[in-house]
């Protein structure tokens, strides 16, 4: 007997062991991000911790006093382009198979950026990143759902460990033509700098990992000791040619000289980080265009793959381009049909995606309070601006206030109006937002007292305000007036809101 119960308590343990290990979620990391729009960084990190999506996919790791200070020790916070050893490091110290971390920067206009990356610490690859534009951090709590969603599923789906090849991404190059800068001037003043070069480079390596062609490392100080050891080596025997080769990678020179010295020095530190092949990057700005080339080059070969370059003139423009550039890469037998797609998707969002842009059709009913008491309408917005939309619509009354009268009015009206998106705000709400107008129509109104008919007729003026609901319920006030008395109109209605949704 007691050798039966002991053979059941070991089964016990071991279906128990079993299960736990079964079900024993990886353990995850979330960093502050890194940056210079405000105090974001640790509110990116904080929200993303706390998400539903990220939760049910990881077993997160608490973001300690200790965590910060360990992620500010290694730097992470210094570039948009984030190392992974440097964060595999701090995740290992930390206990964690993955870390989560990112930056945010300013892009102009208004507009911030936010990426993202997900780094296995024990491969060090790239294995999940996502990146948006975003107008403040009331608006980034709106997409914080899909922002979580996207990086923890693209974790769990990743292809096995070694089933795909390999990719370094070698340090960003950046060639100026000596003929369009003076000595003395700095390289800002082309309008690039190395801020913009690493967040390009960063969003490049996003978009090649989620197209899950290759494995991404972006092991950029390892290759970076590389490429100085090797500097070292051969010093002696090769002083001009290393020269121009450190150049073409991290420095400035002339376009020209760089070719196959150029592509030497990247498959050596493609080397280094033990890949398959390497993502060669370089800026080359002339003209106020700044072209960006990317090649992908066998590491023993130091041959030529695939190869794409595309021109941009600031920043934002840039960091479209470059999801062109990963599809001109990785498929380029249907690159040209998907850019094209994606040119459109991007047109439609310029209009119909931006929450700022009221687009809509709608109608409503209401009264007035008075002649007439009431008020149909129909009436639709188009937003040429964000924040900004222009009405048009009409009102036809019926009913009024004098005894036997009948009563027939139709008011035409046109309407400059300033919106306000709920989701740029700190109201709880997410769709919908608040506006205000003013604007003008034409009252044509007729009395009818059994079989003498009475017309009028006057221009008036419009005030209004009111509150979109869920981008659907609509309620506003709209005082009207000739300057000499005036009347109320508060009408409820249905909207439809044109949207779509970016990548």
């Amino acid at each position: 007997m007691n050798v039966k119960k002991l053979l059941a308590v070991v089964l016990f343990v071991l279906c128990t062991a079993l299960a736990s290990a079964q079900t024993e979620r990886p353990r995850l990391a979330v960093l502050p991000f890194g940056g210079g729009v405000g105090g974001q960084g640790e509110a990116f990190a904080d929200m993303l911790s706390q998400r539903a999506e990220i939760l049910s996919a990881f077993d997160v790791v608490p973001l300690t006093l200790e965590a910060v200070a360990i992620a500010a020790e290694h730097r992470l916070q210094m570039g948009a382009f984030v190392d992974s050893d440097l964060a595999a490091s701090v995740g290992r110290l930390l206990g964690a198979d993955y870390v989560l971390t990112g930056h945010t920067r300013r892009l102009g206009g208004g507009r911030n950026l936010v990426m993202a990356v997900v780094i296995c610490t024990r491969s060090l690859e790239l294995v999940s990143g996502y990146y948006r534009v975003y107008r403040n951090i009331y608006e980034a709590r709106g997409f914080m759902p899909s922002m979580a969603q996207s990086l923890a599923s693209t974790v769990i789906s990743r292809p096995t460990a070694g089933s795909l090849p390999t990719l370094a991404v070698a340090p960003i190059g950046l060639v100026i033509d000596p003929s369009d800068v003076a000595i003395d001037r700095d390289t800002e003043a082309l309008g690039i700098t190395g801020h913009d070069l690493e967040t390009l480079a960063q969003i490049l390596a996003i978009e090649i990992a989620n197209s899950g062609v290759y494995s991404v490392f972006p092991r950029a100080s390892v290759m970076r000791t590389a490429l100085s050891l090797w500097e070292t080596r051969i010093i002696d025997e090769r002083a001009a040619a290393l020269d121009t080769l450190v150049q073409a990678l991290l420095g400035i020179l002339d376009g020209e000289e760089v070719s196959g010295r150029g592509l030497a020095a990247v498959t050596e530190v493609g080397r280094a980080a033990g890949t398959d092949k390497v993502l060669s990057l370089e800026a080359r700005p002339q003209d106020g265009v700044t072209t960006f080339l990317a090649q992908i080059l066998y590491t023993e070969e130091t041959s030529l793959l695939a190869g794409a370059e595309r021109g941009y003139g600031t920043i934002s423009e840039g960091v479209n381009r470059m999801a062109e550039i990963v599809l001109l890469l990785t498929a380029p037998e249907t690159a040209g049909e998907r850019i094209a797609a994606l040119e459109r998707e991007r047109r439609n969002y310029r209009l119909f995606g931006d929450s700022a842009r009221f687009w809509s059709l709608g109608i409503s009913a209401g009264s007035s309070f008075a002649d007439p008491w009431a008020i149909g309408t129909l009436q639709g917005t188009i937003a040429p601006l964000p924040f900004v939309f222009l009405r048009f619509g009409g009102d036809v009354g019926f009913i009024s206030d004098i005894e036997d009268a009948g009563f027939f009015s139709l008011y035409p009206f046109a309407h400059l109006g300033f919106f306000l998106p709920f989701n740029v705000t700190p109201l709880p709400f997410r769709r919908g937002g608040l506006y205000v107008g003013a604007g003008g129509g034409f009252m044509l109104a007729e009395y009818r007292f059994n079989d003498v008919l009475n017309r009028q007729s006057a221009f008036l003026a419009d005030f209004n305000a009111g509150i979109n609901m869920a981008n659907v319920i609509d309620i506003s006030y709209t005082m009207r007036t000739n300057f000499e008395s005036f009347n109320s109109k508060v009408s409820v209605g249905i909207i439809h809101r044109f949207r779509t949704r970016g990548r």
